[in-house]
C-alpha cells in the first residue's frame, strides 16, 4: 500500500543534550552584567530577584554564582551581598597545572604558544628597553651563571628574567599571562633529562648578546632556540607519578 506524503515524518537536525540550567543562568547572568554596564564592586541583585528574573529556582541560581565565583566573575562579601569582581587572570589559571599534568597535548599546545608569544614580541620589547632593564638584565644573568656554574638552578632568576624582557612594553596583563605559564611549567612539567643549569644558562645568555648587539633577528631566534629545552621535557616519558605542584629547581 503507498504511504500518503501526509504520513512521512520530515527529518528533524538531532538536537544534542541541553546544557545544564546553572550553566545557562550562568550565561545569563554574565549578560546581565554587561547589558546593565555593572563595574568592578558594584553588587550583583540579591538571588532572590535573580530567580525572578530569570525564571529559574534560587538553588539554580546559587549554583551559578558559586561557578562564577570560582572564576573570579563575582565574589561574595559575608553580610553584604555579591558584587562583580575585578577581572584577573589568576582565578582562571590557578587550576591550569592541575590540567597540564594530566594531558601532555595540552602542555605541548602552552609551550608553543608561549614561544611564539615572545619571539613575536622580543623586536618591540628591545625598542621599549630601557637602560635599568638591561642591567638588571646583566645582573639577573651573572646571578644565574654564578649558580650554573655550582651545578645548582636557578628558578626564580629565570622567572625574573623573562619578566626583565617585556615590562618596558607597559603591558601589566601580558607580563601576568607570561608569569602564569611560567608557573604552570615549573609546577607541571618534569626536569629535562641530560638538561644542566648550564645549558639553561646558555640559553639565556645568547637572548641578551642579541639584544645588546641589537639584532632583531638573532634575539627571536635565540628566544627560538630558548624553547628547545622545554620542547625536550615535553618529548620525554612522563612520570609514573604526577609530579608535586610546588615549583622545582629546574629552570626553563
Amino acid at each position: 500500500m503507498a504511504t500518503r506524503q501526509d504520513d512521512v515524518e520530515p527529518e528533524f537536525r538531532r538536537l544534542g543534550n541541553p546544557a545544564p540550567l546553572h550553566q545557562i543562568v550562568q550565561h545569563e547572568i554574565r549578560n546581565y552584567i554587561l547589558k546593565q554596564g555593572l563595574r568592578p564592586g558594584d553588587p550583583l541583585k540579591p538571588e532572590s530577584e535573580l530567580a525572578r528574573l530569570f525564571g529559574v529556582s534560587r538553588n539554580s541560581v546559587r549554583e551559578a554564582v558559586k561557578a562564577l565565583e570560582s572564576t573570579g566573575v563575582l565574589e561574595t562579601r559575608r553580610g553584604s551581598g555579591v558584587y562583580i569582581r575585578d577581572f584577573s587572570f589568576t582565578p582562571l589559571l590557578d587550576h591550569l597545572p592541575y590540567g597540564l599534568m594530566q594531558d601532555q597535548r595540552a602542555l605541548r599546545e602552552l609551550a608553543a604558544l608561549r614561544k611564539t608569544l615572545e619571539a613575536a614580541l622580543i623586536t618591540e620589547a628591545m625598542q621599549a628597553m630601557s637602560p635599568e632593564s638591561v642591567t638588571a638584565l646583566r645582573e639577573t644573568l651573572e646571578t644565574m651563571r654564578g649558580l650554573a656554574e655550582q651545578g645548582e638552578g636557578f628558578a626564580e632568576q629565570d622567572r625574573q628574567f623573562h619578566q626583565l624582557l617585556f615590562r618596558d612594553l607597559g603591558n601589566a596583563m601580558l607580563l601576568r599571562l607570561f608569569d602564569q605559564f611560567w608557573l604552570a611549567f615549573h609546577a607541571a612539567v618534569p626536569p629535562a633529562r641530560g638538561r644542566t643549569p648550564m645549558d639553561a644558562y646558555h640559553g639565556h645568555a645568547a637572548i641578551l648578546d642579541a639584544i645588546l648587539a641589537g639584532d632583531p633577528d638573532q634575539a627571536r631566534t635565540a628566544v627560538q632556540d630558548h624553547y628547545i629545552g622545554i620542547e625536550s621535557k615535553l618529548a620525554a616519558d612522563p612520570p609514573t607519578e604526577a609530579p608535586p605542584t610546588e615549583m622545582t629547581t629546574e629552570p626553563h
